[in-house]
C-alpha cells in the first residue's frame, strides 16, 4: 500500500511539474488561444486584401467588419474596411473608418491619406487638403506607391502625386476664397 501511495505521489508530482512548466512563458505559445485569435485576425486581414485585389469589395468589407468586431481597439481592420468602402463609392462609412483608424493610431499616414480621398470624393475639399496634408507631414512618402491616387480620383496614364493634388487643391481653395 505504501509503494502504491508513493507510486501515485510521484505521479502527481510529475504532473503538477508538467503543469508548472507548460503554464510558464514559452511553452506550446503557438497553441495558445490568444495567439490563435490572433492568427483568425490576421487570417481575416489577409483574405480580405486578396479579396480587394480580385475587385471583390463586398466581400472584402465584409471579412474586414469581422476582423473589427474580433479586434475593435486596432486600427488595421478599420483601415482596410475603409479602403473596401472607396472602392464600393461608400465615401461617408470609408470617412467613418478611417477616421477610428486614426484615433487609434495618430501616426498612421496612409488612413490620412485615404480620409482625404474619400471627402475628396464627398467635395469636402478642405478636410481632404488637411488630410493630405498631415499625411504627407507624418510620412513625406505616403501616396508615391504605384498607382496611389489614380485608383481613386483620376482615370490618367500618369500616376498623380500626392502633392500634386494638394497643391491642386490648395489653388482651388484660394481662388474660391479669394
Amino acid at each position: 500500500m505504501e509503494r502504491t501511495t508513493n507510486l501515485i505521489m510521484n505521479i502527481l508530482r510529475v504532473i503538477a511539474l508538467a503543469v508548472v512548466v507548460c503554464l510558464s512563458p514559452g511553452c506550446n505559445e503557438q497553441n495558445s488561444p490568444i495567439d490563435q485569435h490572433e492568427k483568425v485576425y490576421r487570417a481575416l486581414l489577409l483574405d480580405g486584401n486578396r479579396l480587394l485585389e480580385k475587385k471583390k469589395y463586398q466581400k472584402a468589407a465584409d471579412l474586414f467588419t469581422e476582423a473589427v468586431s474580433m479586434e475593435p481597439e486596432k486600427a488595421e481592420g478599420y483601415l482596410t474596411r475603409g479602403i473596401a468602402y472607396i472602392c464600393l463609392e461608400h465615401y461617408k462609412e470609408a470617412v467613418v473608418d478611417f477616421t477610428r483608424a486614426i484615433q487609434k493610431d495618430r501616426t498612421l499616414a496612409i488612413a490620412y491619406a485615404n480620409r482625404g480621398i474619400a471627402y475628396d470624393h464627398l467635395g469636402r475639399h478642405k478636410e481632404a487638403l488637411f488630410d493630405y496634408q498631415k499625411a504627407l507631414s507624418i510620412n513625406p512618402e505616403t501616396g508615391k506607391g504605384p498607382g496611389f491616387m489614380e485608383r481613386f480620383l483620376y482615370n490618367k496614364p500618369k500616376t498623380p502625386d500626392l502633392r500634386e493634388r494638394v497643391k491642386f487643391l490648395e489653388e482651388t481653395l484660394t481662388t474660391e476664397n479669394g
